[in-house]
């Protein structure tokens, strides 16, 4: 009975050191991508900006030659992980580069002391990467390739209004009015180009993004293409600059339009 305890114990004991080893491997993959994220360029002179566009980034506080590279965002929120899915609460961290595309998202749904979920997405140096675990060390999901990659740049576009700083700093970023009041955003990436529009109110503040047929994957790991929306609401001052406190993003499926993460800023600085 003794030599069965022991072997049982020496397996936990095994099972116990293997998940905190994937746990510090994920935490340092992610830190690897932050620091290269750290390393990207400052902000650049960005000249003919369709005015609207201008005068949002302006508004918000946004100044050229400002020599910096990173705006780093706390968010507390709600995602759901599949479609018709029950939503999880999360909180998360993220920084999004200035000068150049690029963004890591960390999110974590905890059930007390312990981490239930941590999530890593990011866009980094042209390449998407997204990874999922449980209690931190158990793989639930990894993706990576071109129709991540070009997923992800989607999202870094539709993120600015997070990031003015990107708008009057960004140069990769091409920018046209479509309409009196709405706006895309178009860069290229290794895998295509990423196009998103948006709506500014009567105010001047961006409170809707579109995107046509942003690529992503199904729940089988195939490529699929939907429609995708975003809205942004309550704009305040938020460290030192005016974006918006709370946003939600979602598919449009044939059912409709669901969000699938509702969250709101606690937190925002900047970095050179």
């Amino acid at each position: 009975m003794q030599t069965v305890f022991a072997i049982v114990l020496l397996l936990m004991i095994c099972g116990l050191v293997v998940q905190v080893a994937l746990s510090r491997a994920f935490r340092a993959r992610s830190a690897r991508l932050v620091a290269r994220l750290r390393d990207s360029p400052q902000v650049r002179p960005v000249t003919g900006l369709p005015q609207p566009v201008h005068d949002f980034a302006v508004r918000a506080g946004a100044k050229p030659g400002s020599g910096l590279r990173i705006a780093s965002l706390t968010q507390t929120g709600e995602l759901r992980l599949k479609q018709g899915g029950a939503f999880c609460k999360v909180g998360a961290w993220q920084a999004i580069a200035l000068g150049t595309p690029g963004f890591v998202w960390l999110a974590r749904h905890d059930a007390g002391p312990v981490p239930k979920l941590r999530i890593l997405d990011a866009y980094v140096r042209g390449a998407g990467q997204l990874e999922a675990r449980a209690f931190g060390s158990i793989p639930l999901a990894r993706a990576s390739g071109p129709v991540l990659t070009l997923g992800e740049a989607y999202r870094y576009l539709a993120e600015l209004p997070f990031a003015p700083d990107a708008i009057l700093g960004n140069p990769e970023i091409e920018w046209r009015l479509t309409a009196r009041n709405i706006a895309e955003a178009r860069m290229a990436t290794p895998a295509g180009a990423a196009r998103v529009s948006f709506r500014f109110d009567a105010d001047g503040d961006i409170v809707e993004m579109e995107a046509k047929g942003r690529p992503t994957l199904d729940a089988a790991g195939n490529e699929a293409k939907r429609d995708w929306r975003g809205y942004f609401r309550d704009y305040r001052q938020i460290g030192p600059r005016r974006i918006p406190a709370t946003a939600e993003v979602g598919y449009v499926y044939p059912e409709g339009y669901e969000a699938y993460y509702r969250l709101t800023v606690t937190d925002n600085h900047l970095a050179p």
